[in-house]
C-alpha cells in the first residue's frame, strides 16, 4: 500500500480518557466476572542523585501513565474489577514540605484532572485492599510496599496484569496517536533545523534538538539523543555526543537518532546528513541503499503484512544493492542464506512506539531462562500480522563498523563474499540510518514522519538561510531558528504538509 497523507492535528484535551484504557485492560485480563479482585499499581516516586538531595528529573511510569494519566510523584490507583470503579489515591503530603513543594491538589482538583471515579486518602488504602479476595500488580515489593509483608489472606496474581498491559499498549485509541504524531512532527522540524544551523560540535547539535523541541512546548526527550559524526555513525547508540565534527571530511555524514515526547508519548525518529552540506558520491551511493531499503518496506505496509516478512525483504534490498556496487561478492541466494548482508545492518528493522520509545506489546514474555526472576521477551512481532492503530518505527540501516566487518571477514571461508578494495573505498562513510514513525491504518500506513529523506532535498534545505521567525499559539509562545522567512504561524490545527521542501519548511 502507499502511504497515506497525515491528517491535520488536534490538541488533546487536559484531563486523558484513560478510563478506557482501565476498562480495555480489564477485558484482556479475561477473569472472572465474580471474582472479588482489584488492581493495585504505585505510581513512580521522585528520586535524588547518588544519595544526594539534588532531584532527578521526574518521569512517570509508563504503565501508571496509561491507566491514570498522572504524570506526579508518588500516586496509586486501584481499579474494583466487578464495579470497573477506579480509584486514585494521592500521596500524603506533610504541611512542611508545601514549603518546599507547594500545595498538592485537593480531592475535588484531582477529579477535574483525571479521568478517574473516586480520591481515596493514602492511609485508608490498606484498608480498602484488605475488602478483596485478590489484588493484580506488577511488582508485589512496590505495588504492595506499604502492607509491610502482612497481606492477610489475599491472593497476589502478578501475571495477568503485565501481560494485558503489554497487549493493550501495542494498539492505540485515536487520542493516543494524535500525541504520538504531534511528537514526531515537532521532532521533525528539529531534525531539519540540524540541517540549516551548523554546529561543531556533537554536542551542540543534541543541545540544539533538545532546544528547538522545548520552544514547541515539548521540553522532554522520549530518549537520550544519539548524535554520531563520521565513522561514529557506525555506533548503533553511541550517546557520548562529545567529539567535534570531522569538517574537513568530504564523506562525514552526522546521524541523529532523536524524538521528543509529548504526555508521556514518544516519537523515534533519525535522519543522517553530509556535514559538508553535500553527499559525497561514496556517501550518497549508501544513504540510497538505506532509502532504497525503507521506501520498500513503506509500500508494503497493511493490516495483516507479517513483520518477519518486512525483515526479510529489508535484507533482500541490501543485498541486491551491494552486489550491484561492488561490496558484496557471489549468488544472491547464497548469500542471504549465510546471513552475510548482515556483516553491514546487525538490528532489527523497527519496534512498536508509544509511551516508551521503544514500547512494549507484540513480544511474547516468559521467565528468563537464568532463573533471576527477570523476563525476556521475544523478537518483535514474531508470531502475529500488524494490525490497524499500531505504532511502530521503520528503521533499515547500512554500517561499516570495524569490529563487526573483522568478525565478518576474518571468518573462515567468509572472505571470499567481500570485495575488501571496494569495502574500503566506502568505509569512510561510517553509517547510514534512517527512521520513521509510521501508523498503520485500516488499508495500509500513515507515515507520521515529515522530515525529508530524499538527499537531494536533505542538501537544498541545508543550502538556504536561517532566519527566525515567531509562532505563536503552539502549545504557547515560542521562537523556532532555522526556517526560511515566511509570515506563517502555527494554529490550533496544524496542517497537512503540502510544500516541496526544495522550496523550503514544510508549513506548520
Amino acid at each position: 500500500m502507499t502511504p497515506q497523507p497525515v491528517a491535520a492535528l488536534t490538541f488533546l484535551p487536559n484531563r486523558l480518557p484513560t478510563r478506557q484504557h482501565c476498562l480495555k485492560v480489564k477485558r484482556l485480563m479475561k477473569t472472572d466476572a465474580k471474582e472479588n479482585a482489584i488492581i493495585l499499581i504505585s505510581g513512580a516516586v521522585d528520586t535524588t542523585r547518588n544519595g544526594s538531595d539534588v532531584e532527578l528529573e521526574f518521569r512517570q511510569a509508563s504503565h501508571f501513565f496509561y491507566l491514570t494519566g498522572v504524570d506526579e510523584p508518588g500516586f496509586h490507583v486501584m481499579m474494583d474489577l466487578q464495579t470497573e470503579l477506579v480509584y486514585l489515591i494521592p500521596p500524603t503530603v506533610p504541611e512542611s514540605e508545601t514549603v518546599w513543594k507547594g500545595a498538592p491538589d485537593s480531592p475535588s482538583e484531582l477529579l477535574r484532572k483525571y479521568d478517574v471515579d473516586r480520591i481515596i486518602d493514602e492511609a485508608e488504602l490498606t484498608r480498602a485492599v484488605y475488602q478483596y479476595h485478590k489484588v493484580h500488580v506488577l511488582d508485589p515489593k512496590v505495588d504492595l510496599a506499604m502492607f509491610k509483608n502482612d497481606m492477610h489472606d489475599l491472593e497476589v496474581d502478578t501475571h495477568s496484569l503485565r501481560h494485558a498491559l503489554n497487549e493493550a499498549r501495542l494498539t492505540k485509541f485515536p487520542w493516543e496517536i494524535n500525541a504520538i504524531q504531534q511528537a514526531t512532527l515537532v521532532s521533525s522540524h528539529a531534525h531539519m533545523a540540524l540541517w540549516q544551523h551548523r554546529r561543531t560540535s556533537e554536542a551542540q547539535l543534541a543541545a540544539y534538538f533538545r532546544w528547538m523541541c522545548a520552544c514547541f512546548g515539548l521540553d522532554r526527550q522520549a530518549y537520550v539523543p544519539i548524535v554520531a559524526s563520521g565513522p561514529r555513525t557506525a555506533t548503533l547508540h553511541y550517546t557520548r555526543n562529545n567529539r567535534s565534527l570531522p569538517q574537513d571530511d568530504p564523506h562525514a555524514l552526522v546521524l541523529v537518532d532523536a524524538g521528543a515526547e509529548y504526555r508521556c508519548y514518544g516519537s523515534d525518529v533519525t535522519r543522517t546528513f553530509p556535514v559538508t552540506g553535500k553527499f559525497s558520491p561514496e556517501a550518497r551511493a549508501i544513504y540510497n541503499i538505506v532509502l532504497a531499503m525503507q521506501e520498500a518496506v513503506l509500500t508494503k505496509l497493511a493490516p495483516g503484512v507479517i513483520w518477519s516478512d518486512m525483515e526479510d525483504l529489508a535484507v533482500q534490498v541490501l543485498c541486491d544493492e551491494l552486489l550491484r556496487i561492488g561490496v558484496l561478492v557471489g549468488d544472491r541466494e547464497e548469500l542471504i542464506r549465510l546471513g552475510i548482508p548482515y556483516a553491514f545492518y546487525f538490528h532489527t528493522l523497527g519496534h512498536s512506539v508509544g509511551l516508551d520509545v521503544h514500547d512494549v506489546g507484540g513480544r511474547t514474555v516468559y521467565p528468563s531462562s537464568n532463573g533471576d526472576h527477570q523476563l525476556e521477551y521475544s523478537s518483535f512481532m514474531l508470531d502475529r500480522p500488524l494490525e490497524p492503530n499500531m505504532v511502530i518505527t521503520v528503521e533499515p540501516g547500512l554500517y561499516f563498523n570495524d569490529a563487526y566487518l573483522r568478525i565478518w571477514t576474518q571468518f573462515p571461508g567468509f572472505a571470499k563474499y567481500f570485495n575488501l578494495d571496494k569495502l574500503q573505498c566506502y568505509r569512510a562513510v561510517g553509517g547510514v540510518r534512517i527512521e520513521d514513525t509510521v501508523l498503520i491504518t485500516a488499508t495500509g500506513c500513515n507515515n507520521l514522519t515529515i522530515a525529508p529523506k530524499n538527499p537531494d532535498e536533505i542538501e537544498a534545505i541545508m543550502a538556504q538561510t536561517s532566519t527566525k521567525i515567531h509562532f505563536p499559539g503552539y502549545f504557547g509562545d515560542g521562537y523556532m531558528i532555522g526556517c526560511p522567512a515566511t509570515d506563517s504561524t502555527i494554529t490550533n490545527v496544524l496542517p497537512t504538509p503540502t510544500a516541496s521542501p526544495l522550496n523550503g519548511f514544510y508549513p506548520i
